[in-house]
């Protein structure tokens, strides 16, 4: 009896000092929730979840082995299934160094011409100069580091003012920002410029190809002039060929983000007012945790009156200033990196902030992952 007792403690034990037995076989219900039916379960037939981290309650033993309450597998979202499809199908660009070129070729499916005028181009602009940042702290992004951007653009196609950003998560589709959708003088988003680099010259490593907006989908929630649920959706008039230049971007599902910093991307501008940087510009900024950051940027926005909320909102910048996306565009994306990817994953949406670069001022972004399951009945539906 005193064996059978030790073995049943140390068995236990090693599954986080389960409490007590259901007296349920393997296979039978164990529990009935919402989000489905729990069974009976080998422990080592439940491998979709962290024994050392659930507690499980155990059903019985077989044998030795014990036999526990096992959750049903999460389902995974359509925005998951997307971007495993996008990993699995668009390939990473290739570099290729030479002294004074920069070429990148997918798979050696770039053309020979292509690739000889691309070199053309590069070695006749090798001494241009970089324009200076527009995002405070930023630096020049990489050619195709970051292909899922997108340049929002109003008026009629032989005069477009580039005076947004977003980012491209299908075939179809750009995510923005709400704010951008409509223009006091300009009217509503019109273009979405893909592939781009720097929109003031042609000898760039970039290929860039203009789509019609046909259709813009603001979060139902919503309500100009207030910056909650700052969020909108795009439809490109035909669907996106992806290439080395082009490609999509991936949602960030989870509401924890694992990264002390994130990415702002764009070409340089959150308020209409601004001057605009042609080329596209990147920064790493320090997210901060809601408490501290309701702190910092208090409560008197009266188009903020319930203060930066933590469900919807994120909040990034750093204590002693310096670095900022308040000149980076308003729309554009926060983005981490993907372990085992060259495709970037979406935290958040540039939305507002104030005191550009100064210390203790925070930008606030759109949290994405509060709000998947309304662009995925929009984009996946």
């Amino acid at each position: 009896m005193w064996f059978l007792v030790v073995g049943i403690f140390a068995c236990s034990a090693s599954l986080n000092d389960a409490q007590y037995l259901l007296g349920l076989a393997e296979g039978e219900v164990c529990s009935d929730r919402s989000e489905g039916q729990w069974i009976c379960t080998a422990h080592k037939q439940c491998t979709h979840v962290d024994l050392k981290v659930m507690r499980p309650t155990i059903c019985s033993f077989k044998g030795k082995l014990p036999i526990i309450c096992c959750p049903p597998k999460k389902k995974m979202s359509k925005a998951e299934m997307s971007c495993l499809r996008y990993i699995a199908e668009i390939p990473c660009p290739i570099k290729i160094s030479i002294p004074g070129v920069h070429i990148a070729v997918v798979g050696g499916k770039e053309s020979k011409s292509k690739t000889q005028r691309h070199m053309r181009q590069t070695a006749e602009n090798d001494t241009e100069e970089l324009p200076p940042p527009s995002i405070v702290g930023g630096q020049p992004a990489p050619s195709r580091k970051h292909r899922e951007m997108a340049l929002i653009g109003y008026g009629p196609k032989n005069n477009i003012d580039w005076r947004c950003g977003g980012s491209l998560v299908s075939e179809l589709w750009v995510l923005s920002a709400a704010h951008c959708t409509n223009t006091a003088d300009s009217g509503p988003a019109a273009w979405a410029r893909l592939g781009e680099l720097d929109h003031s010259t042609n000898n760039d490593d970039a290929r860039p190809q203009d789509q019609r907006i046909v259709q813009r989908i603001n979060h139902p929630q919503y309500k100009e002039p207030l910056k909650y649920h700052d969020i909108a959706l795009y439809k490109l008039e035909s669907r996106v060929l992806f290439d080395q230049y082009v490609a999509p971007i991936c949602l960030h599902t989870a509401f924890d983000i694992d990264e002390p910093k994130g990415t702002v991307v764009g070409w340089g501008r959150t308020d209409f007012a601004d001057d605009v940087s042609s080329r596209l510009m990147e920064v790493d900024i320090t997210l901060i945790d809601n408490p501290e950051c309701r702190r910092l940027y208090g409560s008197n926005d009266p188009t903020a009156p319930r203060g930066i909320e933590r469900l919807t909102m994120l909040c990034a910048g750093e204590k002693e200033g310096g670095k900022d996306a308040c000149i980076g565009d308003s729309g554009g994306p926060m983005v981490i990196n993907q372990p085992g990817s060259c495709l970037k994953k979406q935290v958040g949406i540039t939305s507002f902030g104030r005191d550009c670069g100064l210390p203790n001022s925070p930008g606030i972004y759109t949290r994405v992952s509060s709000y998947v399951g309304w662009i995925e009945s929009i984009v996946w539906p």
